[in-house]
């Protein structure tokens, strides 16, 4: 008995689908009305799969929007109050001190991780102030690290710590830094002026630490560059610091 109704079941089973493939044998309108009305019969066959499908694909996107809304709303939220922090510091003239303090307490507090290139710039200005190179170029050097494009914000950072930390007496770190002010900046067609004093303060420390070839390779860079009278004064720095290098 068990047989038979399970034989029954099997082609029971077998009819529906034969069915269901001939139920639009007879169809003569065209392609598009076939498959609307084929999709029109399967949404009818399957409404509670579909009505869940489409529901969840709504909740996900629902989801994914108010995320990326929130994130945008912390942005903004953080950007007003750093600005409101600064304006304040200008208007009381608060000390260095506290106002580092507070920068940095901003920083520690922020959750969008968008603050941290405004951030640090205005820290690594405030350290400059104070005396402390060494935290002012670690700050630019970060900053700098972070950022893609324009390449010549990069170039002009590293440029900067270079300058920081020759102040800490730290001549290695400023000579990688000038380095690489120069290798970012070098593709560029213009601003020969900045890439001339790139060059010309790699090939300086590239001297002073003992490194004469890549002193000399740097300075003739400096010397060659053409078209800008911005570079003039650094062109004649480099000359002179070329004869220094042919004379020992």
């Amino acid at each position: 008995m068990d047989k038979f109704h399970k034989k029954n079941q099997i082609e029971q089973k077998k009819q529906a689908e034969l069915i269901q493939k001939d139920e639009f044998a007879d169809f003569e309108g065209s392609k598009a009305e076939l498959i609307f009305l084929k999709f029109t019969h399967f949404l009818a066959r399957n409404r509670k799969s579909v009505f869940i499908s489409l529901a969840s694909a709504i909740v996900v996107l629902a989801i994914v929007i108010g995320f990326f809304e929130y994130r945008a709303y912390l942005f903004e939220k953080e950007t007003v109050t750093l600005e409101d922090l600064k304006l304040g510091h200008q208007k009381s003239k608060v000390a260095l001190d506290a106002q580092i303090q507070s920068l940095e307490t901003f920083l520690q507090n922020q959750s969008t991780g968008k603050m941290e290139l405004r951030v640090w710039k205005d820290l690594s200005k405030l350290y400059a102030e104070k005396g402390e190179f060494g935290k002012a170029a670690g700050f630019l050097e970060d900053a700098a690290k972070k950022i893609d494009s324009p390449k010549e914000i990069k170039a002009l950072y590293f440029y900067i710590a270079g300058n920081y930390r020759e102040k800490e007496k730290n001549n290695a770190k400023s000579l990688e830094n000038y380095k690489i002010a120069a290798a970012v900046i070098e593709p560029a067609r213009e601003l020969d002026g900045f890439k001339a004093w790139s060059y010309y303060q790699a090939g300086r420390l590239s001297y002073l630490t003992g490194d004469k070839q890549a002193a000399k390779q740097y300075l003739e860079k400096a010397v060659k560059l053409e078209g800008s009278e911005s570079a003039d004064d650094v062109k004649l720095l480099s000359s002179y610091l070329l004869l220094k290098l042919g004379k020992n």
